[in-house]
């Protein structure tokens, strides 16, 4: 009996029509059972637990019709009354991704794709699914379907606070963690963590002990293994801990098909502020001719790799960008996780040169001072301001409270400094100097006070791709991410803290291209 467990003392021969067979797995909420119809077809049927037909159960019928049944597992019965409310949905033959673990190669393209295909048409349905993990993808023999809709809501429904943190903690987001209402991006983040597992049999952030998984999920870097590329920077972006930074599930899939110079699509609805967060960013698509993702500014342009791709995204595309508008653009994501300092000096790939914060801040009075001399002949005017920059600039607080007098009282000021700024990307013995195909940008900030906020810019080529804002964290330091640079050729690019202090940072490097020997 493939797939099924023998059924247990306690579990019944039968549920209304339906002829029990086994176990296909338990939860919190109910048990799965393998089951035969009259005409001698299997089905699986959810039982929920101690008959507790609190609506949950009608939630999940109604979240589970509502969606394209292409991508789940259709919902073919229910009874939603008596001593054991039950739901029956057509058997999946195959195991879940969960007991399948892991896939490379073709297999995890494949994958990436069906799943972000089956959420995106999830939350064109309007439905957050809130639980998606490994165990609810199920690789049946007409590829992966997502099930278990038991803790779903509507995207456009109020949050309720009775309901408490629901979901597998390994897989949640930072704001479910909190408490806090979630919207569409709370998948983009499991599916992020499902692909890591999918690509090293276990999730970003471990699944050990609660507290330690808990924590890591607000703080750490996630742990992406042997995940390769494109699909790496892709979840990359998928596990931003700011629901405002993560992309749409449409994005995701568009990248994956080829589209990504397209313009990202609202995200989903962001919460707000909570432990482990930040205000909201000020973020810009990249608009850098090297910056590939996410999109170029522009309107939306149709996939350009065929026809036969466009099928799979057609139902999809042309709504989902609506589900949950929050009027938010996404650009060069960044990535809240902590980064021991020891991580960074690693050697740079090119020359860099940083620019020291107080020198940066002497020159910018000097450029708006220098015309009043002869704009001004009273020196009663010139004098007056002078001293009092001037004495401001060899001490770092004041200098923050100049810049930003609100962030600078509730942050608390600091020293920042980049530590490090690398270009990371493939190599090989003959290409030492440059690096094959594509790059990806890291730096990292130090900071003399925790909690520090501060607002960067990056530079490519000359032209600002991307605008946000971090905090130094526990270790006294912050990882942020750069952009994705592809073109073949030289390039340069520049980090740039522009609040509380002026400091910048610059890289040069080449990179060759695919098939170099």
């Amino acid at each position: 009996m493939p797939q099924a467990q023998p059924l247990r003392e306690d579990d019944p021969p039968a549920v209304g029509p339906y002829r029990l067979l086994g176990r296909l797995g338990a939860g919190g909420q109910g048990v799965v059972y393998l089951g035969q119809r009259p005409d001698t077809a299997l089905v699986a049927i959810k039982v929920l637990r101690d008959g507790r037909g609190d609506g949950r159960l009608a939630k999940e019928v109604e979240a589970a019709r509502r969606v394209e049944p292409f991508c789940i597992a259709q919902v073919l019965d229910a009874s939603l009354s008596g001593p054991r409310p039950y739901i029956v949905t057509e058997y999946v033959d195959g195991p879940s991704l969960q007991q399948a673990g892991r896939h490379t190669g073709a297999d995890l393209q494949r994958l990436a794709v069906a799943t972000a295909t089956a959420l995106a048409a999830i939350h064109q349905a309007g439905i957050v699914h809130r639980d998606f993990k490994p165990a609810n993808v199920l690789l049946g023999p007409g590829g992966p379907r997502v099930i278990d809709f038991g803790i779903a809501r509507s995207a456009d429904s109020g949050p309720s606070g009775a309901s408490g943190v629901m979901g597998t903690p390994a897989y949640m987001a930072p704001e479910q963690l909190a408490g806090a209402p979630i919207g569409p991006a709370a998948d983009v983040f499991a599916w992020g963590s499902v692909m890591a597992f999918a690509a090293n049999g276990a999730p970003p952030f471990g699944e050990d002990t609660l507290p330690a998984v808990i924590n890591r999920i607000l703080h750490n870097e996630p742990q992406l293994g042997d995940l390769p590329e494109p699909l790496r920077t892709v979840v990359l972006h998928c596990l931003a801990k700011d629901p405002a930074r993560r992309p749409s599930m449409r994005d995701v899939l568009l990248r994956l098909l080829g589209g990504a110079q397209q313009q990202p699509a609202a995200v989903g609805s962001p919460a707000p502020p909570h432990p482990g967060a930040v205000g909201a960013p000020q973020m810009m698509a990249g608009r850098g001719g090297g910056a590939s993702w996410p999109g170029d500014a522009g309107p939306p342009t149709a996939p350009r790799h065929g026809a036969g791709r466009m099928w799979l995204v057609a139902g999809v595309a042309s709504a989902v960008t609506l589900v949950v508008v929050s009027g938010v653009a996404w650009g060069v994501t960044n990535v809240w996780g902590e980064r021991p300092p020891s991580s960074s000096p690693q050697a740079l790939p090119a020359t860099t040169t940083e620019e020291p914060g107080p020198t940066a801040e002497r020159k910018r009075p000097k450029r708006t001072r220098t015309p009043h001399p002869t704009r001004t002949p009273s020196p009663t005017r010139t004098p007056s301001p002078t001293p009092s920059r001037k004495s401001k600039e060899p001490t770092v607080a004041p200098t923050t409270r100049t810049a930003r007098p609100t962030r600078t009282a509730a942050e608390g000021g600091g020293t920042l400094r980049i530590v490090s700024l690398r270009a990371q990307g493939a190599r090989t013995a003959n290409t030492q100097d440059c690096q094959v195909g594509q790059s990806n940008i890291f730096a990292v900030v130090e900071g003399t006070k925790l909690r520090t906020q501060f607002d960067y810019q990056w530079i490519l080529d000359g032209k600002v791709v991307g605008r946000s804002t971090s905090y130094i964290a526990e270790s006294h330091t912050q990882q942020v991410i750069g952009p994705l640079v592809e073109p073949v050729g030289s390039h340069r690019v520049t980090l740039r803290l522009t609040s509380p202090s002026t400091v910048s940072r610059t890289l040069t490097f080449r990179i060759c291209p695919t098939g170099t020997e």
